[in-house]
């Protein structure tokens, strides 16, 4: 076996060097205090059920009811969630009060029941190679099923309220993305009086066969056209579009220097937007037009926006001057009670303000804007960030608005998930109250050498979470550490440095604060104890784990402890409850996610977290990026979904290009692959080989694991 034995020196070496930590490289996300739903708006078939969970719920008693139970019926889940069941095809609401002292507070979502399919669903069946013989992974049995195509609504329209933090190298020029294509066009407008110079972007692969939609983007003061190439606008379009970020879309970026704002609303209604209609191809529909602007571009996009509601269903004000409402020695276009969504449109229009916290230009405008439309019955996706008035912001702001684009509620489309590139300080600096224990389990396995397996025995460290109770179903994660390491690695601590990191301290913290469910913790070990007969290759070890994981772990430890295969550990069982069995490891550890749990036990987890590596890519990043689909694809077909896969990795890390050049592939060739649904890429800048960065990695782990049932 003769998997990238290149890198198993590096490897082991930078696996046992103790870095400096990671300097905070992050724009944290406005706090929200007030508490809210997971979800306004819960789509279930009849007899299924779905979790809604209540955000910054903590301390509230809640209590929920059903408007009609005929239609669906709910009950709590725990403090901090319930659960909508679907009766029979209709609509109703669902009301969630919670109660704090005197405080109370009343939540409200919409649950929408459809007929459940007649079409039966395949089970999946999946034989392992067991033999010493090979190494082949478990082979998947297609029976392909019939599914249905989802149909888009115009709204509601995904209104998160989370900052995406912008990913390493987001407006870099990337050469595995295809990049569309700059055009510089002019009109004489008649609005102005005079001719404006345009700059439009159009996607990869632009065809007059297919309509797009199309954002308009409008500059700040004192600036032209040209200073979205400054900022690289193509770049950050080309990669959303490539990672699924954003929808393909063509850009329109007109110069209106020196133009008032209803001068310049006045040309975009009767000069610009025809132009552009009239040369390319692209929708006239208000739900695929969007404007969106920086500085006094901010404040003309919100104008235009809320002057011709017919015309624009996506308006964004990128930190936005003041003089959209009447301000300090002037008059606004608005005032405080006419800055507002016309009622028949609020449900179909998404407006987001986006504030710098230490933009002197911008000043509290944004804040006001964003107040007064909730004054009057409007609410925008509020981004309240580190930041000055300088295209950083800007920049990160269009990244941030592309996202929110043309999605229109689908199920695919998510917004952020709010991963982070640094712990937050209160969970690294705060001892936990409620602390997990950790229990020692010895199991009898062999070596899986090809022909030449040997009988040994060995041990895992098991983290059961505070006040474990054996009547209940717990989610479990096999945790695994990297080159020249052992179990005791992650929530232990090593033996020089011991938890240098504190990740026990910060897992019982999250789970005492409700961050995520309380959990099982798994940390074995891909080495073998001292004596028993080294492999070829010490790489070889992530991959031969794959039967010992199947065979002798899961059993040994599901049959000792209450996960969701309820102690039976047969291969149906384990197959059952897939979606409650998660793989994460650093290193060594990440091509043992890959090898181990993805290739070789896809059909026993649902759940993957690679952080900081996949070295089996001697066959070239294409052939892994193909094999790598083909696993989900098999899967989706077979009834098997994947739950997540979270990579991690950090942009001064020896280990990222290969990881980085095969999950760009997958993203960008696999239609099963949406990021915020079912996969992210999570680049720590500056971030290192070592347990700084894993420890952020762990953090965001947590918070997206078996989140769906």
């Amino acid at each position: 076996m003769k998997k990238a034995k290149q890198f198993i020196g590096l490897l082991v070496a930078a696996a046992m060097l103790f870095q400096t930590a990671i300097p905070g490289a992050v724009v944290d996300a406005k706090k929200a205090a007030k508490p809210k739903l997971s979800a306004k708006t819960v789509k279930v078939k009849e007899g299924a059920k779905k979790k809604v969970s209540v955000k910054n719920a903590k301390g509230y008693k809640m209590t929920v009811v059903s408007k009609n139970k005929k239609i669906a019926t709910v009950s709590k889940k725990g403090k901090t969630a319930f659960v909508v069941k679907g009766v029979k095809k209709g609509n109703t609401k669902v009301t969630c009060t919670l109660k704090k002292g005197k405080k109370k507070i009343t939540l409200k979502c919409t649950v929408k029941v459809s007929k459940k399919n007649s079409v039966v669903q395949p089970t999946a069946t999946a034989t392992t190679n067991t033999s010493v013989e090979a190494t082949v992974s478990p082979i998947i049995t297609v029976t392909q099923a019939p599914t249905a195509t989802p149909v888009p609504t115009v709204g509601p329209f995904p209104e998160s309220d989370v900052y995406s933090d912008v990913p390493f190298g987001y407006a870099d020029d990337n050469k595995n993305v295809k990049k569309g294509e700059n055009e510089e066009i002019a009109y004489t407008s008649k609005a102005t009086n005079k001719e404006h110079s345009v700059l439009v972007h159009l996607p990869a692969n632009y065809s007059k066969d297919k309509v797009y939609p199309v954002l308009y983007l409008f500059h700040g003061e004192n600036d032209t056209e040209s200073i979205w190439k400054d900022m690289s606008i193509e770049n950050i379009i080309d990669n959303a579009i490539a990672f699924k970020a954003a929808k393909e879309m063509v850009v329109v970026m007109p110069n209106v220097s020196g133009d008032k704002d209803e001068d310049v609303i006045k040309d975009f209604e009767s000069d610009l937007k025809p132009a552009i209609e009239a040369k390319y191809s692209v929708s006239k529909e208000r739900h695929d037009i969007a404007v969106a602007g920086y500085g006094l571009g901010g404040r003309i996009a919100l104008n235009i926006g809320l002057s011709l509601p017919d015309e624009v269903a996506y308006m964004g004000g990128i930190a936005p001057v003041e003089g959209l409402l009447q301000y300090d020695g002037g008059n606004g276009y608005f005032d405080d009670a006419s800055l507002s969504v016309k009622p028949e449109y609020k449900e179909k229009t998404l407006v987001m303000i986006l504030k710098g916290k230490n933009d002197e230009v911008a000043g509290e405008a944004p804040a006001k804007y964003d107040g007064t439309l909730l004054e009057n019955g409007t609410k925008s996706v509020f981004l309240e960030v580190e930041g000055t008035h300088d295209a950083e912001l800007f920049k990160a702001g269009v990244y941030n608005f592309a996202r929110r684009l043309f999605k229109r509620g689908t199920k695919s489309d998510s917004i952020s998930n709010g991963f982070v590139t640094k712990v937050p300080e209160k969970i690294d600096n705060t001892p936990a109250t409620k602390k997990g224990t950790l229990e020692i389990v010895e199991y009898e396995t062999e070596t899986y050498d090809p022909g030449r397996s040997e009988k040994i025995t060995k041990w895992a460290n098991v983290y059961l979470p505070y006040d474990y109770d054996p009547d209940k179903q717990y989610n479990i994660l096999y945790l695994m550490h990297g080159g020249g390491e052992n179990a005791d690695t992650w929530i232990v601590g090593d033996n020089i440095y011991g938890d240098y990191t504190h990740n026990q301290n910060m897992v019982n913290l999250l789970m005492e604060q409700e961050y995520c469910e309380p959990c099982i913790i798994v940390n074995p070990t891909f080495y073998r104890p001292e004596g028993a007969p080294e492999p070829d290759s010490a790489m070889d070890l992530t991959i031969l784990f794959q039967y010992e994981l199947r065979n002798d772990l899961i059993p040994a430890i599901e049959s000792r402890y209450s996960t969701y295969a309820n102690g039976d550990v047969s291969i149906e069982s384990l197959k059952a409850s897939r979606m409650h069995r998660g793989f994460a490891g650093l290193s060594m550890g990440s091509n043992t996610t890959y090898q181990s749990a993805f290739y070789g036990n896809y059909d026993l987890f649902a759940w993957f977290a690679p952080y900081s590596g996949y070295f089996a890519t001697e066959d070239g990043f294409d052939v892994e990026a193909e094999k790598f689909i083909e696993v989900i694809e098999e899967g989706e077909k077979n009834g098997m979904p994947l739950g997540y896969i979270y990579c991690g990795n950090g942009s001064a890390d020896f280990a990222l290009e290969g990881q980085k050049e095969v999950m760009e592939r997958a993203l960008m060739n696999s239609d099963l692959l949406v990021p915020g649904r079912n996969f992210d890429f999570i680049n720590v800048p500056e971030g290192e080989h070592n347990m700084w960065q894993w420890h952020i990695h762990l953090y965001n782990t947590l918070k997206i694991f078996f989140t769906k049932e």
